[in-house]
């Protein structure tokens, strides 16, 4: 039997995200089960004759699913030839994480969670259009390693607008003090079709210079190669 890696995507939102150029959608909540029904038959109708080596779940904001679409769909995926330990992940996005939801996952066979934080500066997420704080990321996060995660990734994600050298630093360095197994950290691309590409075209952004962004590069590697990354 054929190996391969399987990624599943949910293209729901409670929010788009103003740098957000995936396939992805708010206010459409009216469509997720029929997707979920949709997926799950596609799902069955599709991978039955691979052996799947790995799974990620993306979107979208797959935590943003109701409990039992979350279910349904772990249910669904559990029916397939699944190679044993095989790395089982789903984007979390802080703001649409309970306790009820992470169960769950857990209990559906998720063991890798990828939190969505982009920075530990509140300012900064209402500016890139995130609907969460960094407090509640950290009370999902420990929520997380409470019910027994034991490995994470953190997003983050730097030349935004507004942000400074400094700032980028404290962000680098709280996220070093949780000690998740995986941080992901991405320069900003201005990309077609999204709120920052209008706004840009515009002048409207106030983004870090080119030697700035250089500087939090280099940050980033400095930083997350002290912290063991």
């Amino acid at each position: 039997m054929k190996e391969t890696s399987l990624y599943i995507h949910i293209p729901f939102c409670k929010q788009k995200c103003f740098y957000c150029d995936f396939p992805s959608f708010a206010g459409k909540e009216r469509y997720r089960e029929a997707y979920i029904e949709a997926l799950c038959k596609e799902i069955l109708n599709k991978c039955q004759q691979y052996k799947i080596k790995s799974i990620f779940i993306g979107g979208g904001t797959p935590s943003y699913l109701e409990v039992h679409e979350i279910k349904k769909l772990l249910e669904t995926v559990n029916k397939l030839q699944l190679v044993d330990d095989m790395e089982f992940t789903m984007e979390c996005n802080p703001g649409t994480v309970n306790e009820e939801k992470l169960i769950a996952m857990k209990d559906g066979g998720i063991n890798r969670i990828s939190f969505g934080l982009q920075s530990c500066n509140n300012e900064l997420l209402k500016i890139i259009g995130r609907i969460h704080t960094y407090e509640e990321f950290v009370d999902n996060y420990k929520l997380a390693r409470k019910l027994g995660f034991n490995n994470i990734n953190v997003d983050l994600m730097y030349g935004l607008p507004n942000l400074t050298v400094d700032l980028w630093k404290d962000t680098l360095a709280k996220i070093c003090n949780l000690k998740p197994e995986h941080i992901s950290a991405y320069s900003l691309i201005i990309e077609e079709g999204t709120a920052f590409y209008t706004l840009h075209m515009k002048d409207k952004l106030n983004l870090p210079s080119e030697e700035e962004e250089r500087e939090m590069d280099k940050l980033t590697k400095d930083v997350l190669g002290s912290g063991g990354y």
